[in-house]
């Protein structure tokens, strides 16, 4: 055993931060159990609460465990995902107490892990897409894994659970190949060394002094067990699969995890969820073979299938040729070729993970750990679909081509074969990459030629491949749905667009004050001298024949929206002769394709005006119930409207109840989309309600605050019953919260504090170190 030693350069041991990260015992057991808690807080989460309201559980286990860290990590450090595992945290000591047997031959199989995760997982996603975001779903399937665990920790030895049985074990050991670190020891302390204490110290009864000579370091979890035993041990940074380009001992099952993974996500996701977008999704394979079973129902589940089946194909087809040129046998060049393959799956993900980050997960995560701890946080996402810079991260899939082919190179170059054997080798085993690239290649020509499929509720046309603001959303549909357009292009409105009432003329170009004044009435000549009722202006995203306008005033009587001509455009008004809540309808209903469209656009203005005399009061806010429309959203009026010049500002809370023919909607789908770009999806509970906090996205410059910064929202609620679509829309506006700005200082305050607390730690840590001149050995 070697107490103290000379570290060199690249040794990440002797880094003071991240030595202290990946070293220190005390900090890897307060992670770990931090983490243990973590998950099974989650796990209990599922059960306690099972409904789809539920976003801790999924932003536990599919949004920071899978597959944010596990992506970014395997390509990165390694597996230090499995180094803070709970199941092997746990393991270590149930191990020590438990029967110590050796686990039975046919259990040493690592294709067991690898069939629970394509078809336990995997199969389960594509073809049944909404199962496994069941939080209890969830919850199920990690406490059965849990409690699984556990008992095959306690009766065998060597933990075997996580080389044989667990679904991401022979995963991660596959693709830990790819990163830029690697534990070995100091193979000259290691000479005379008798003890042998990294050895025998790991959980895994793996030998750490031997990983230099074989290049690998086989079922290594970075556990770092060794490391605390022994001086000698070393971490240290590489280059990016290093090993790759010299012999080694790979399995047979690392390679096939390679070929399923690949098909598994990037081509099944190109399948199920790329091309069954377009319009020509049901003349692929997939469904035709699904509508010919009579199982549309399942048709991701087809897709996957068949991208399991293409996969394979082409890699072990193209890795047998290859073999029959070199003249080699076939299960060496499977293994030595095949691992040209790792980079596929992990470039390709690596680009979609972080996208998916930055537009909907970085939200999802936080509040669901926010929902986790008790509070109720919504906030803005670190970007939005359609931004010109995340369109960069679709560049990572072609590293991993170009990787790959590189990888290859240097595979073929192991091989001793005449030179032109090698190149039509070379290209026979690159069929599954070849393969890869057509299937992107295809799918981009598709969608160019053949566009994106309309799906009930939302236009795919080529003016939404992303999302824009309210304001340009009017454009769009003005200027294809105006009546002068209509008559010129003989067309007709199209069902599927979604319409909805604006306070602003959407036709303008520049936001204006959109009829914020009212037509305050001049005398109106007749003998009594009265003046005129005052009016409201208002529009409509896009026009129809066969609208139906109405909306019920302050009394809760229903009256008709006037339609006027001005300059050549429709305007609509209705009267605000009094303070108070006016709610406003347009029904639409069409047909398309044997499906009936039903929608409807709601406005709920507050009229508030100084002239008036009227009083606030408790009636004012008295729910509206109406039996015009077949659908509708209730606002819940909190206790702080106290007004009728009240605001919805950020931070607040806003409630909703969905009604259907009048009574409650169970399950209905709520999206509410700023203008800004951010979007959320709610479902309603079993009474019909759904709420949300107003979303802080206002960050002004820190010596101003724009009280009258306005951000536009919209809310649409899609119900399907039978052959029916029913969508309502609900536009409103919210304001910035003084608080917030204040808050900027206390963040500043916080964050002084924190650095300040982790320089003393850094620093306390550093001078606690022993530091050595010269080597020093003891033999023991």
């Amino acid at each position: 055993m070697v107490n103290f030693i000379k570290r060199d350069g690249n040794d990440i041991f002797n880094k003071p931060i991240l030595g202290f990260l990946f070293k220190n015992k005390i900090f890897l057991f307060i992670l770990r159990v931090i983490v243990l808690f973590l998950f099974l807080y989650a796990i209990y989460y599922g059960f306690t609460n099972p409904e789809a309201d539920n976003i801790f559980t999924s932003a536990v286990f599919w949004g920071v465990f899978w597959s944010l860290f596990m992506v970014t990590t395997l390509p990165t450090f390694g597996r230090i995902f499995c180094g803070i595992c709970p199941h092997g945290f746990l393991g270590k000591y149930i191990t020590k107490f438990g029967l110590k047997k050796t686990m039975p031959k046919w259990m040493q199989n690592r294709y067991i892990g690898i069939a629970m995760l394509v078809v336990g997982w995997w199969a389960v996603y594509y073809t049944f897409p909404g199962f496994w975001k069941s939080p209890l779903n969830t919850a199920i399937m990690f406490g059965v894994l849990t409690v699984l665990s556990f008992i095959i920790y306690y009766i065998y030895k060597d933990m075997s659970y996580c080389k044989y049985i667990c679904p991401i074990g022979t995963l991660t050991r596959a693709y830990d190949k790819l990163s830029f670190t690697k534990l070995e020891t100091y193979t000259d302390s290691c000479k005379d060394c008798k003890t042998f204490e990294c050895a025998s110290s790991c959980p895994y009864n793996l030998k750490p002094f031997t990983f230099a000579k074989k290049n690998q370091t086989e079922d290594c979890t970075l556990c770092m067990e060794c490391a605390h035993s022994c001086e000698a041990v070393k971490f240290k940074f590489t280059k990016p699969a290093e090993q790759l380009g010299s012999k080694l001992k790979l399995l047979n099952s690392e390679i096939w995890t390679y070929i399923l993974i690949l098909a598994c996500i990037p081509v099944s996701m190109g399948f199920a969820h790329g091309l069954n977008r377009s319009k020509i999704a049901d003349e692929f394979i997939w469904n035709k073979t699904a509508v010919f079973f009579d199982m549309s129902a399942y048709a991701g589940g087809f897709a996957f299938l068949y991208a399991v089946l293409f996969t394979s194909f082409f890699s072990v087809f193209g890795l047998y040729l290859a073999s029959k040129v070199l003249k080699k046998e076939y299960s060496s060049i499977f293994t030595n070729l095949g691992v040209a393959l790792i980079p596929l799956f992990i470039f390709a993900s690596l680009g979609h993970t972080l996208e998916s980050f930055f537009t909907s997960g970085y939200s999802k995560i936080v509040e669901g750990f926010a929902q986790g701890l008790g509070l109720n946080v919504e906030i803005n996402n670190l970007a939005k679909r359609g931004d010109a810079w995340l369109h960069y991260f679709g560049l990572f899939k072609w590293i991993g081509i170009i990787w790959a082919f590189i990888l290859l190179y240097k595979r073929m170059k192991l091989i001793d074969a005449t030179k032109l054997r090698k190149i039509l080798a070379y290209f026979l085993a690159s069929f599954a990459i070849l393969f890869y690239i057509g299937l992107n290649i295809y799918s981009g020509y598709v969608f160019s030629k053949y566009g994106v499929k309309l799906r009930g509720g939302h236009s795919h046309s080529k003016n939404s491949k992303k999302i824009v603001d309210l304001q340009k959303t009017s454009e769009f549909a003005s200027k294809d749905f105006s009546s002068q357009n209509l008559v010129r292009k003989k067309i007709m409105v199209n069902p599927l667009e979604e319409f909805y009432f604006s306070l602003s003329d959407p036709t303008n170009k520049q936001k204006n004050s959109g009829g914020r004044g009212h037509t305050m009435g001049k005398p109106s000549g007749k003998p009594n001298g009265k003046k005129e009722i005052p009016t409201k202006k208002v529009w409509l995203s896009y026009n129809s024949k066969d609208l139906k306008l109405f909306y019920y005033d302050i009394n809760q009587k229903e009256k008709e929206i006037l339609k006027t001509k001005s300059r050549g455009k429709t305007q609509m008004k209705f009267e605000v002769p009094n303070n108070g809540y006016y709610n406003l309808f347009a029904v639409d209903e069409k047909k398309l394709d044997d499906k009936v469209f039903y929608k409807v656009a709601k406005l709920e203005y507050l009229n508030g005006r100084h002239g008036n005399e009227d009083i606030y009061n408790e009636k004012i806010k008295k729910q509206l119930k109406q039996n015009k429309t077949k659908i509708d959203l209730i606002r819940i009026k909190s206790e702080d409207e106290d007004s009728f010049f009240y605001k919805h500002k950020m931070g607040n809370e806003l409630k909703f109840q969905a009604l259907f023919e009048n009574k409650p909607l169970s399950n209905a789908k709520v999206k509410i989309k700023l203008e800004s770009g951010w979007i959320k999806e709610l479902k309603t509970d079993k009474n019909g309600f759904v709420s949300f906090i107003l979303v802080r996205d206002y960050f002004p410059k820190w010596n101003e605050f724009n009280k009258r910064f306005k951000q536009d929202f919209l809310i649409t609620l899609e119900y399907e019953k039978g052959d029916a679509n029913y969508i309502l829309t609900y536009p409103s506006s919210y304001y910035p919260n003084s608080s917030d700005y204040e808050s900027y200082g206390y963040g500043l305050i916080l964050l002084v504090l924190t650095l300040l607390a982790s320089g003393i730690i850094v620093y306390r840590f550093r001078r606690n170190r022993t530091k050595t001149f010269s080597e020093i050995r003891i033999h023991e």
